[in-house]
């Protein structure tokens, strides 16, 4: 007899996370039934586990031995259920895989850090997967006939799903590291013959490289990028019928740093998952839960997941082309920055800005690592940043051509090509464009043409500045473009908040659109929060309200959250 009331199971281990389906962990006879209770967002991603269907090397096995390795009778089941299937291709060691996917004939060269140690990620069992080097020839060989093969099956079994190339992250202390990155012998192997070739052609001279550290790392960089474009390029063109693009995916806990703490639920704590949950929106990426285990994932952290990481927030990533149309009526994250950074990670630390706006727009920017512009779409909203230094010329053709479509733009002059300088100043003169300058800390140069604004600067003038002046450099320069957004403070510690956005609806013509905040205390304390009053904006109601006390007064809204609680309030935002 039981004598309590039964809890609704809220884990199930084939669904470890988001709208991921291990679909291998269960049997094929409960994938339909799986599928068809799952709850969660659209698209569902089922990972091609390479090293399930190639155990040895002659045997390929997409249901011929065993019926797990099925993927027809998958998407026949998805098919059956009305859902939508999105098939991942790890184009990197992928950490919730045993040995990151490979099969265990090919696991033979560990992944080695940059601190000389072998990369192991524990999954959401605590089972220890270890990661090996993609740089290894054998392994690329493989992959390539792999691809081939799976490109054939699906052809001939007529499934029609699409297929993205999967790429794996960690995020340790702020930093985005690849899994694809590697400082074994294997690499130093391949890059050696890859140093070799390039003397042979006449490239470069190899003993004046090796005498040059600088030097030496960015080659490293380049070699690195140049193979794992070789998987990429593979991939695409052996599955070009199915292929749907790139995905980058960031995992909670993936990073060496986080293995300790995961050993024990004493150690391992919700509030540490937060900050590396907005970081991965901050920097890009499709963050992922499947690595955490399920004690672990609870409130706040649970509904923060499901909140940020939503249907309308994937597919935004996914570049479908229905996106605006099915999911722009829906609550999507607010991002009022854009920062192009080039190649350096560290381009806009230096001259203060992410500070700045780390300080006053919370989560509302985006590193972006390319510039890729569909010009049929409207500019006017997102403020972009852009740094000269390494910007190629049709970049800068695109920055031009942003501005004339009524984008907000700030450019770094600082390490730009001169010729795109002399370009700059050729465009303003010949088209009679309006500019103003000023010496601000660093020369200023504000261009207008229409709603479209470009607004020049040199960050090398910022670099040895003391911080505060940096602060108030940017404080100024945004104030501005008259950016509508509401203030919050809250408690430092453990303390987050995320904001949304949706259109307005026919219920609601008064406002031009509803933003949404969402609170979350992870602390074991009590917290508040004080969301200022100000004008063009509209305190509408509070939503999913747990463990907290939302009270109104005269100078704004007060949020007392209890250990654990979160809520989420809508403002409707006029001109």
């Amino acid at each position: 007899m039981q004598l309590t009331t039964p809890e609704a199971k809220e884990y199930d281990t084939v669904f470890p996370g988001e709208n991921w389906f291990f679909f291998w962990r269960t049997s094929p006879s409960l994938w339909e039934s799986k599928l068809s209770e799952f709850q969660g967002p659209s698209p569902v991603f089922v990972p091609i586990f390479w090293g399930l269907h190639n155990e040895s090397p002659d045997v390929l096995d997409f249901g011929n031995y065993r019926p797990e390795t099925d993927l027809k009778r998958l998407y026949d089941c998805a098919q059956r259920v009305g859902r939508e299937i999105a098939l991942l291709l790890p184009l990197s060691p992928a950490p919730f895989l045993p040995n990151g996917g490979l099969p265990s004939y090919l696991a033979r060269n560990l992944l080695i850090d940059n601190n000389g140690l072998a990369v192991a990620v524990l999954d959401n069992d605590t089972r220890l997967n270890k990661m090996y080097s993609f740089y290894d020839p054998r392994i690329f060989q493989a992959f390539r006939g792999f691809c081939s093969s799976v490109s054939r099956y699906l052809s001939e079994n007529a499934i029609a799903c699409d297929v993205y190339g999967a790429k794996a992250y960690s995020l340790q202390f702020g930093r985005a590291l690849s899994f694809f990155n590697d400082h074994s012998t294997t690499f130093n192997r391949g890059f050696d013959r890859y140093l070799a070739q390039m003397a042979h052609d006449g490239e470069l001279d190899k003993e004046k490289v090796l005498n040059n550290p600088g030097e030496i790392e960015t080659l490293k960089k380049n070699y690195s990028k140049q193979i794992q474009s070789l998987y990429e390029q593979v991939a695409q063109e052996s599955l070009s019928a199915n292929w749907a693009g790139e995905l980058s995916f960031s995992f909670l806990g993936g990073g060496s740093s986080d293995i300790f703490e995961r050993t024990s639920e004493h150690w391992e704590h919700p509030s540490s998952y937060f900050s590396q949950l907005l970081g991965m929106t901050t920097l890009d990426f499709i963050p992922s839960s499947v690595l955490l285990s399920p004690a672990i994932k609870k409130d706040p952290l649970i509904k923060a997941l499901g909140e940020i990481v939503s249907e309308p927030f994937i597919r935004s990533h996914m570049q479908n082309e229905l996106y605006d149309e099915e999911y722009s009526s829906k609550f999507n994250p607010i991002v009022f920055f854009e920062l192009f950074r080039n190649t350096n990670p560290n381009a806009f630390i230096k001259d203060g800005l992410v500070q700045f706006l780390e300080r006053q727009f919370s989560w509302t920017f985006r590193f972006k690592e390319a510039l890729n512009v569909n010009f049929d779409e409207e500019f006017g909203n997102k403020i972009r940043f852009f740094k000269g230094e390494g910007l190629s010329a049709s970049d800068f053709q695109s920055v031009i051509k942003l501005f004339m479509n009524g984008s907000r733009i700030f450019l770094d002059l600082t390490g730009m090509n001169e010729d795109l300088v002399r370009r700059l100043d050729t465009f303003v003169l010949e088209n009679s464009l309006k500019e103003e300058k000023i010496n601000y800390v660093s020369p200023v140069s504000k261009i207008t043409l229409g709603e479209g604004i470009i607004i020049t600067y040199r960050s090398e003038k910022l670099e040895d500045a003391p911080l505060l002046k940096k602060l108030k450099f940017w404080e100024t320069l945004i104030s501005y473009l008259n950016i509508k957004h509401l203030d919050i403070q809250a408690d430092e510690a453990g303390v987050y908040y995320f904001w949304h956005s949706r259109p307005s609806n026919a219920y609601e013509l008064s406002y031009e659109e509803i933003r949404r905040v969402s609170i979350y205390n992870t602390t074991s304390y009590k917290k508040k929060a004080k969301i200022s009053g100000a004008k063009n904006f509209a305190f509408l109601k509070t939503v999913d309200q747990r463990k907290v006390e939302v009270k109104s007064t005269p100078i704004g809204i007060e949020v007392h959250l209890l250990p654990g609680g979160s809520v989420s309030l809508d403002f409707g935002f006029y001109e």
